[in-house]
C-alpha cells in the first residue's frame, strides 16, 4: 500500500494547506497519508473503498457533489474513476485548532472526528450549495497559484467558508452503493453531455433496468429523480459557461439543453439564488 507524506504532495512546511483540482486515473490504488484530506467530487463518478482506523471496510459509489475525508491512519482507493474530477484539500488538522467552536456543528464528526462509530462517512452537496462550494475552492486555488501578498490568509478564509457550509446544517446523504454501478454510468452520461435530450427510458436502458426500478433506485441514491438530477447538471454547465465565456444567456441556454431561455432563467434563479446575468457579474468581480 502506498503512503504519502506532506512533502510528497508538496505541502509547504510553513503553510500546511494545499488545494488542487485533478482528473483521476481509471484506478487509484489503496493508499494512506500523514495529513488529513478532504475530497470533493467536482464531476464524474467512481467506486470508493475506505478503510477506517479500526480496519472496517466501507465501499460506496461516488457522484458529483459527494464530500468526504480521509484521516491519518485511514486508507482508501478508487476504481472505475476515469470520469471523476476531484477537488483535493490536503492539510494538517492543527490548522483548525483555533476554531474549536466548529466541533459543535452538526456534521463535524462525519468529516473531522474519529468516525469508528458512524455509519455515514460522507456528505452530499447539491444545487446552490454545490455551485457555491466550487466557486469557493476555485478562488482558493487561484490564490495558491498567484501567491500575491496575503494569499495564505485568503486561502484559509476560503477553506473555512467551504468547510463551514458543509458542516453547519444537515445535508442530503448520497447512499449510492457500489452495487448500483449502472446508475453511476447513467449519471456519467448526463455529466458528459448534459445538452443531449435524454429520456427516462434511455437513462434506464443505460443502467440495464426497468423504468420503475431505475427511478426508485436513483431517487434513493441521490435524493432526486433522474430528470431533476439532469436539470441540476445542466444548471452547473450554465454556471461554467457564464464564468468561462461571454456567450449570451440565450445561446448558453441552448448549449445546455434547455427548451427555452426563459425557462432556464427561472430555474437558475430558483436553484442558484440569482439570475444568470447577476451570477456572471459576481464571477467577473472576483477575477
Amino acid at each position: 500500500m502506498d503512503f504519502f507524506s506532506a512533502a510528497s504532495v508538496n505541502i509547504a512546511s510553513g503553510f500546511p494547506l494545499k488545494m488542487v483540482r485533478d482528473a483521476q486515473n481509471s484506478q487509484v490504488p489503496m493508499h494512506s497519508h500523514e495529513f488529513t484530506e478532504i475530497a470533493f467530487v467536482a464531476c464524474g463518478c467512481a467506486r470508493h473503498t475506505h478503510i477506517s482506523r479500526d480496519g472496517a471496510v466501507y465501499q460506496e459509489g461516488l457522484v458529483q457533489g459527494d464530500l468526504f475525508s480521509v484521516l491519518p491512519g485511514e486508507s482508501h482507493a478508487y476504481e472505475q474513476s476515469k470520469s471523476m474530477v476531484l477537488y483535493n484539500i490536503y492539510f494538517d488538522a492543527a490548522i483548525l485548532d483555533d476554531f474549536t467552536h466548529l466541533h459543535s456543528l452538526p456534521n463535524w464528526k462525519i468529516l473531522l472526528h474519529d468516525r469508528t462509530d458512524l455509519e455515514m462517512k460522507k456528505l452530499h452537496l447539491s444545487g446552490g450549495q454545490l455551485s457555491r462550494a466550487v466557486q469557493c475552492l476555485d478562488r482558493a486555488i487561484r490564490e495558491s497559484c498567484l501567491k500575491q501578498d496575503g494569499f495564505e490568509t485568503v486561502m484559509i478564509a476560503l477553506f473555512l467558508e467551504f468547510l463551514i457550509s458543509a458542516i453547519r446544517a444537515p445535508l442530503p446523504e448520497n447512499t449510492l452503493g457500489t452495487d448500483s454501478y449502472g446508475i453511476l454510468e447513467s449519471i456519467s452520461h448526463m455529466e458528459d453531455a448534459p445538452e443531449k435530450k435524454f429520456t427516462l427510458r434511455q437513462l434506464a436502458q443505460m443502467s440495464h433496468m426497468s423504468i420503475p426500478s431505475y427511478t426508485k433506485k436513483f431517487r434513493t441514491a441521490t435524493g432526486l429523480s433522474p430528470m431533476a438530477y439532469l436539470q441540476h447538471v445542466r444548471l452547473l454547465k450554465v454556471c461554467d459557461l457564464l464564468t468561462m465565456t461571454d456567450a449570451p444567456v440565450q445561446e448558453i441556454s441552448g448549449q445546455c439543453g434547455f427548451c427555452s431561455p426563459n425557462y432556464m432563467i427561472k430555474l437558475f434563479h430558483r436553484e442558484i439564488g440569482v439570475t444568470p446575468e447577476q451570477f456572471r457579474k459576481q464571477q467577473l468581480s472576483q477575477k
